[in-house]
């Protein structure tokens, strides 16, 4: 069995082993079934199913990249395009669930949404769990390098800075630092300038007063962009993807289109245009496959559980803890697949010896991730929602003052 190959059988032997191991969680382990049945109210069932295919997706993505380079020492795309597509398309695919979710939300709420909930509740879902991500980068890359160091500590500091911004620089001249986690934060940039952006999106399209404030807040959206982007600038046909998650965000607001996406004959449409991006296109950020794969998606955020597969407990608990997948699954790898092999007589160029320890982080993935939602990120949300009250108590209390 080779990841070069065609086959995907050892991706479903993958996705496999991950809805066990999940299955197993939930069976044996009462606070991972009580999580999930609370937080399966008030929310998109459908949508919390996709998340779990999704951020494995970009697991098995990286697991294929990181092939190609322990036998050639190069980081590359799989040639094959589902391999390459897996990932890229997961990725466009997160980026419509989140446009898809706010944009709704905003469009409920109108001038009642709670921006600094909204705000506050943004930085505790991205920090708690990235923070000690970023302590094990920089152990490891000094524990690698004897505790040495090969930058001045100020040059050091200002690395771990752009870390806290998520840019990836090489700490201390550690080439590749990024790839210790397969680069994933540069998609956490694009969700920031989304966030950041989304008030001034909102007052051209939704809270409209005059072309004054439209041109002021486009302005201040080119200024976010810049600002977002100095350093790696944000391409916009990566930002397009957002636009697939507006655009559902409309489409399940019409009785017509929703009842007719929650018909067999969508389901079989929306895996049949999903089956077509996943082979037969290269590239997911273009015009045709995001246009394609905003079908599937307005179908699966109208209620379409594509015939029961995003209705599986096991799926719903991988989205559940997608974020801690996403964001942890490339240390694993990189601990795994370039680090183990160095204390252990195993070779990864081997391709079974690599399938079997894939096979193997595709367990342990789950069994992190749920670990690291439970007593990281969702200790993280409760704190930010405290956090909001916090100072929306602060604010009150000073406007009576005034």
């Amino acid at each position: 069995m080779s990841l070069s190959s065609n086959s995907v059988l050892w991706a479903v032997m993958a996705y496999a082993l991950a809805i066990a191991t999940s299955s197993l969680l939930l069976r044996f382990f009462p606070v991972v079934r009580r999580n999930l049945e609370h937080t399966s109210k008030n929310r998109f069932t459908s949508v919390d199913g996709l998340r779990g295919y999704l951020a494995f997706g970009v697991f098995i993505h990286h697991s294929a990249i990181i092939w190609v380079f322990v036998r050639t020492g190069v980081f590359d795309m799989p040639k094959d395009p589902f391999y390459a597509q897996i990932g890229l398309a997961s990725v466009a695919l997160f980026f419509m669930i989140t446009a898809f979710l706010f944009w709704s939300r905003l469009i409920q709420k109108g001038r009642d949404f709670d921006w600094l909930g909204f705000a506050v509740s943004r930085v505790f879902r991205l920090y708690p769990l990235y923070l000690p991500l970023l302590l094990l980068v920089i152990f490891s890359v000094f524990y690698v390098q004897d505790w040495t160091f090969h930058d001045s500590v100020l040059e050091v500091a200002g690395q771990v800075l752009a870390w806290l911004v998520f840019d990836r620089p090489d700490i201390n001249q550690f080439t590749q630092t990024g790839g210790m986690i397969a680069n994933v934060t540069w998609t956490l940039s694009y969700e920031v300038f989304f966030y950041m952006t989304l008030p001034l999106f909102a007052m051209v399209f939704l809270y409209r007063q005059g072309w004054q404030q439209t041109v002021l807040c486009l302005i201040g959206i080119y200024a976010l962009y810049q600002l977002v982007g100095w350093e790696h600038s944000l391409k916009k046909h990566i930002l397009m993807s957002f636009l697939g998650g507006v655009a559902a965000a409309y489409w399940v607001r019409r009785p017509a289109l929703v009842a007719w996406s929650q018909t067999r004959q969508a389901g079989v449409i929306a895996l049949l245009v999903l089956l077509i991006v996943l082979t037969l296109f290269r590239k997911s950020f273009a015009f045709f496959p995001l246009l394609l794969l905003t079908l599937p998606f307005s179908i699966i955020a109208s209620g379409n559980m594509l015939f029961g597969a995003l209705a599986l407990r096991s799926i719903r608990w991988m989205g559940e803890i997608s974020y801690s997948t996403y964001l942890l699954h490339g240390f694993l790898l990189w601990l795994m697949m370039q680090r183990l092999p160095l204390l252990l007589p195993i070779d990864s160029k081997q391709p079974l010896t690599f399938v079997l320890l894939a096979a193997l982080c595709s367990c342990l993935l789950m069994v992190i991730s749920t670990l690291t939602f439970l007593y990281i990120e969702k200790p993280g949300m409760a704190t930010g929602k405290k956090a909001a009250n916090w100072l929306r108590q602060k604010m009150q209390a000073r406007v009576q003052v005034l």
